[in-house]
């Protein structure tokens, strides 16, 4: 595995304006300072980044659908691909994805983003609570977010095709 790839470490911020799929201003900003051109925002929730954002019931979603329905019709190319899963599995706003476990242990998921990612996109920008790797990419960098307190640490990767 290649090693030689960009850290940052910073504090995650608060999230003043709820959940699901809201960044703190951190995260919105380290986003909206890497990626551009055509943007497909996956779990996008209440989030407006992305040309198109993908969430089973938001309102600002451009499409209202399962992600992993999506993954399977969709075959439009990107230049960024932007995931923010779900990861409070246990929380009422979470239930709607229908999720029952992180998506580390969702096979299916997985395979999905990672074929679909293969064929129609050089990038991949993913919020999760992992540094996941997808198949035919490598780390471009990595952002180690520090919240305060006891919460988990989130890791932003920022993924390139090979």
């Amino acid at each position: 595995m290649r090693k030689d790839f960009e850290v940052e470490v910073t504090g995650l911020g608060m999230n003043r304006t709820g959940y699901p799929g809201a960044f703190t201003p951190t995260v919105k900003r380290i986003i909206e300072n890497t990626i551009q051109g055509r943007i497909l925002h996956l779990f996008s929730g209440q989030s407006l980044l992305g040309e198109e954002r993908i969430d089973i019931t938001h309102k600002n979603a451009t499409i209202k659908k399962d992600v992993k329905e999506f993954l399977r019709t969709d075959n439009r190319n990107w230049d960024w691909i932007l995931l923010d899963p779900p990861y409070q599995l246990g929380a009422d706003f979470v239930k709607v994805y229908k999720i029952k476990r992180p998506i580390a242990c969702d096979t299916t998921l997985r395979n999905l983003i990672k074929d679909y990612s293969q064929k129609h996109t050089k990038n991949i920008l993913w919020l999760d609570l992992s540094a996941p790797m997808v198949e035919g990419f490598r780390r471009q960098k990595l952002w180690f977010l520090l919240p305060g307190g006891f919460h988990n640490v989130r890791v932003l990767s920022w993924l390139q095709k090979i």
